[in-house]
C-alpha cells in the first residue's frame, strides 16, 4: 500500500468514491457534475483541504480528507477527517487503518495540530467500532447543521 497526496488526477476517482460513500451510507445521490467540481476545487485549495489516497499496485483503492477546525480552547488546529471510503474489492485487508494512521502520524508530529475529529452516521456500528479500535472515542456533542 502507498498513502500520497491526492492530485489533479485522482479527480474523478475521487468523485466517484464520494459518491459510492453518499449512496451506501445515506442512500443519497448526489450531482457529479457538483461533486466533481467540488473536489477538484479542493485539490486546488489547500487552505480548504487535503485528500490523500491509498494506492495498491498504482490503482487508488481507498481516500481519505481533511479540512480545518481552529480551537481556541486548545490553542491549535483539528483535522476534520471526512469522505472516508474504501472500494469494496478491498476492504478488511487495512486500507483505512493505513490512511488513519498516516494522517494521525501528521497530528502527532505536528505541534499545531491538537486533534482529529469526525462525524459517522448512528447506524453506521461498523464504522464506530473500527474508529473506537484506531483508538478513537466518542465525544459529549451532538452535531447540528444548517443546509441551504
Amino acid at each position: 500500500m502507498k498513502i500520497r497526496r491526492a492530485t489533479l488526477d485522482d479527480v474523478n476517482i475521487i468523485a466517484k468514491y464520494n459518491y459510492n460513500l453518499a449512496f451506501e451510507t445515506e442512500d443519497k445521490k448526489l450531482d457529479m457534475n457538483i461533486l466533481t467540481n467540488g473536489v477538484k476545487r479542493l485539490i486546488e485549495d489547500e487552505s480548504k483541504g487535503v485528500y490523500h489516497v491509498c494506492e495498491i499496485d498504482g490503482k487508488v483503492v481507498g481516500q481519505i480528507m481533511y479540512t480545518y477546525e481552529w480551537s481556541d480552547w486548545r490553542n491549535g488546529t483539528f483535522l476534520w477527517v471526512q469522505s472516508v471510503y474504501v472500494n469494496k474489492e478491498n476492504r478488511g485487508i487495512g486500507v483505512f487503518k493505513a490512511l488513519y494512521t498516516y494522517i494521525k502520524d501528521m497530528c502527532d508530529k505536528d505541534e499545531n495540530i491538537c486533534g482529529i475529529r469526525l462525524y459517522v452516521e448512528r447506524e453506521n456500528y461498523v464504522a464506530q467500532k473500527t474508529y473506537s479500535n484506531l483508538g478513537m472515542h466518542e465525544c459529549n456533542y451532538h452535531m447540528y447543521e444548517y443546509e441551504k
